[in-house]
């Protein structure tokens, strides 16, 4: 498959989004790109929306940083299905199968790939993509960015699997945040549930239910 030279897009301070297009891409006008709203997380902005077309190929990425001051191990999970949610619903696609990977792990950045199959109308379309999420500036805002690849079922895999192959982010991340005093206080509870009864009505809430159930508990005497 021929390409053009990868785009670099800035999604949060000294991180970039390097996105590779396909020969002959269009660019997808701003009004047709369904929108994201992250309005729900405080301090969350959208940085990057980005939208080809090519042969009947589209390739579309989103970025968006958010505050991570209550970030604690394994809210990647979390993070991740919800990017799943976004980019499902923003697809424009009938979904008939979803598969997500695994998300691998380095000490700078979560990567996690899916693809899935649907239909366009009548039109059978294989989807592919990645989740990538990491770290950046001073601060240590989270920076999440989505790419996915649709291109008819027939045939398809090649096209998006080199175009996937060659994006990523990259730049200046830096390594995850030490919890906050809200994960704090969730493993005291964790660990010490009798004397946290009132806590843990303070705390409730979808997410903080997950990272209670996922934390071990002391094994009694």
């Amino acid at each position: 498959m021929s390409s053009i030279a990868p785009e670099v897009h800035g999604v949060a301070p000294g991180v970039a989004l390097r996105l590779l297009l396909p020969a002959g891409a269009r660019d997808t006008p701003a009004e047709a790109l369904p929108p994201i709203d992250v309005s729900a997380i405080a301090g969350a902005k959208v940085t990057l929306r980005r939208g080809v077309d090519a042969d009947g190929l589209s390739l579309r990425a989103v970025c968006a940083t958010a505050p991570s001051r209550q970030w604690v191990t394994g809210l990647e999970e979390l993070v991740l299905d919800r990017a799943t949610g976004l980019v499902r619903g923003a697809l424009g696609v009938a979904i008939e199968r979803w598969e997500a990977g695994q998300i691998r792990a380095d000490a700078r950045r979560f990567e996690q790939a899916f693809e899935g199959a649907g239909k366009v109308g009548e039109r059978a379309m294989a989807i592919r993509g990645r989740h990538m999420l990491g770290f950046a500036g001073s601060e240590r805002d989270a920076a999440l960015c989505s790419v996915v690849c649709l291109e008819p079922a027939q045939g398809a895999g090649a096209r998006c699997g080199e175009l996937l192959g060659a994006t990523g982010i990259e730049g200046a991340l830096v390594g995850a945040p030490e919890p906050g005093a809200l994960a704090r206080a969730i493993f005291v509870a964790a660990e010490h549930p009798a004397a946290a009864t009132a806590a843990i009505g303070v705390l409730a809430g979808a997410g903080v239910a997950v990272l209670l159930a996922r934390r071990p508990r002391p094994r009694p005497l």
